[in-house]
Order: structure tokens, then C-alpha cells, then sequence
């Protein structure tokens, strides 16, 4: 689909929800006497305590995880990989972990009628009213235990949370998906390892310094991608695979482009955080600059940022503790 179609629709989903009732899960009650947002630089972001993540919670940043999307997907062909096609045609329950504005959900649903789609995310960014029939979501931090019941998916999707799940909670998120899916059911989790891009250069360097340290500081992994494996195998998965896929941020094709677009949105909202780490990257000027000489370095070097993916079965016979 055109991303300026897949923005527009969105766009109309989201508005055509706002003066929906809003359900938030027990989990996201328990902390209701915090702000839940906050504003800085005329974003919107996360204010409670128990969310970790970083990047704004507003319609702009809903735009680029829309486009992002399709980024994603012609990156790796497809919405998934885990060998699960036929159970979707027949109709399972699928689990959209931390969906953000609900654009896998939406587009899985659409796709496979017969099976059932829940999104969970800590703000209801996802559309409440206009939607399939066969989706639903729910305000829920995946931190939290026990918010669904055991054996209960036959699918779990997880992807992009490197900035918003906590080095320490890790693990017990995992561990939670696997208690959650079905015997015979499938974990998949895609993260960018932006931490080892391909060709990289001083300036995408001085990037993911400064993002490691911004993540460090804030208790986040930054290098999750190089431990889900094993946290997979720890969970008790079995027939786990692992693909990755680089992705070029150059001027010569479409997803170039808008993988750069999406690229310095990403960076021009992490900003404040990032001018932190780097003081001399202060200013709008300085900071637009040091962006423009990144395009050129990553142009020059044919630089490609690495796309993740993982995905792994929980047997029959698993005890989860």
C-alpha cells in the first residue's frame, strides 16, 4: 500500500476514535494518581513511572510507526515468519504486543478474518471504533503478569521495544509470552540492532554512542538483539530461527528515502536526550546539520541499519515457573 494512503487511513482511524470510551486494563490503573503525559519541545510524551519508553506518544510519531511499518514489512517480505500461515487462515488468537497505533493488528486482521487479534500497549494510541471486527485492544503494560490466561495464544508478536522495555524486565516479558501461549504456539519479536550497523561511519557512530548511553542511563538494552536468542532457549522454546536483514538508508530508492525519513524523525524526537550525551549537538541549527551530514556519510559508505527478527515454539510438554 502507498504510505501516503496508509497515513491518511490511519490518520482517520485514530480521529474517528478520540471521543471513544477508553478501557484501560487493571495494570495501567495503578499508577492513576501520576500525569500520564508529559510535553517538551511541543511533543507528547510518557510521564508515569512504570513506562519505560523513550520516544513521544502523539500523532506525529503515530505517523512515522505507520510508515515505518511498511518499512518493515517490504524489508522482510511479509508481516511475519513464523510458520503459522495456514493455522491464520483457519483461525487462531494472535497476541500484538506493545502495537503502538495498532498498524500490524489492523493489516493481520485484515488479511486473516478467521482469527482473532488483540493489541496491547500503555496508551490508547490504536483506533477504538473503526476496525475489524475480528480486532480488539486493550491498555495494558506487557510488564505486568498474569493479565492474560495460561495456554492461551496461539501467537505472539512483539516488535520495536528496545525503548520501551527495561534491561531488568526482559526476561520475565518473555517468560510471560510463554506462559501465556498455547503448547505448540509461536513467539516472534523483530528489534533493529542499531547498536552494529552495517558500514557505519564517526557520525552513525556518535549516534549509538549516545544512544547506548541514553539507554544505559535509563536502565533500557540497547543490545537486546544479541540476547534474544538466548532468552528464548531459557523460556523453553524450542525450533528457534533467527533472520536478519539489512536495510540501506540511501537517495537512490524509495525505501532509502523513507528509511532515512524515518531514521532522523526517530532522532529529531530523541533529541533532548541525545543533546544530553552531546552537548555540542545543541541547538535546532547544529542539531538539523549534524542530520544532513549523516545522510551524506551514509550515503557515501552505503550504510545499512539491521533489521532483527526471531521467532521460536513453545513444545508441548513445557513447565513455566
Amino acid at each position: 500500500m502507498d504510505c501516503g494512503v496508509l497515513r491518511t487511513l490511519f490518520r482517520k482511524r485514530h480521529a474517528s476514535s478520540s471521543n471513544g470510551t477508553k478501557q484501560p486494563s487493571v495494570s495501567s490503573l495503578r499508577h492513576a494518581d501520576i500525569p500520564v503525559v508529559r510535553f517538551e519541545n511541543g511533543r507528547r510524551y510518557h510521564n508515569r513511572a512504570d513506562v519505560a519508553y523513550v520516544l513521544p506518544t502523539d500523532d506525529k510519531e503515530d505517523d512515522r510507526v505507520h510508515q515505518q511499518h511498511w518499512l518493515i514489512k517490504h524489508a522482510h517480505g511479509g508481516n511475519f515468519h513464523a510458520p503459522i500461515h495456514a493455522q491464520l487462515d483457519e483461525g487462531i488468537l494472535v497476541h500484538d504486543a506493545g502495537c503502538g497505533p495498532g498498524t500490524w493488528t489492523l493489516e493481520m486482521a485484515n488479511d486473516f478474518p478467521r482469527s482473532t487479534f488483540i493489541g496491547t500497549d500503555v496508551s490508547a494510541r490504536f483506533p477504538e471504533t473503526i476496525k475489524p471486527r475480528n480486532c480488539e485492544f486493550k491498555v495494558h503494560n506487557i510488564t505486568y503478569e498474569g493479565f492474560f490466561p495460561e495456554n492461551y495464544f496461539n501467537f505472539i508478536h512483539q516488535r520495536l521495544l528496545v525503548m520501551g522495555i527495561l534491561e531488568k524486565d526482559w526476561e520475565k516479558v518473555i517468560k510471560e509470552h510463554v506462559r501465556t501461549l498455547a503448547p505448540g504456539g509461536w513467539i516472534e519479536c523483530m528489534e533493529f540492532a542499531f547498536h552494529r550497523a552495517h558500514n557505519a561511519g564517526p557520525h552513525n557512530d556518535t549516534l549509538v554512542r549516545a544512544y547506548q548511553a541514553m539507554c544505559k542511563a535509563k536502565g533500557l538494552f540497547a543490545e537486546i538483539p544479541d540476547h534474544l536468542e538466548e532468552m528464548f532457549r531459557r523460556a523453553g522454546l524450542v525450533n528457534i530461527e533467527v533472520k536478519e536483514v539489512y536495510g540501506p538508508m540511501d537517495q537512490e530508492t524509495e525505501y532509502g528515502r523513507l528509511a532515512w525519513e524515518d531514521f532522523r524523525e526517530a532522532f529529531i524526537a530523541l533529541k533532548p536526550l541525545i543533546v544530553k550525551m552531546n552537548p555540542e549537538l545543541n541547538g535546532d541549527e547544529t542539531y538539523q546539520k549534524f542530520l544532513e551530514d549523516c545522510l551524506k556519510e551514509f550515503t557515501e559508505l552505503g550504510t545499512a541499519q539491521i533489521g532483527y527478527r526471531i521467532w521460536g515454539q513453545k513444545p508441548g510438554d513445557i513447565n513455566i515457573q
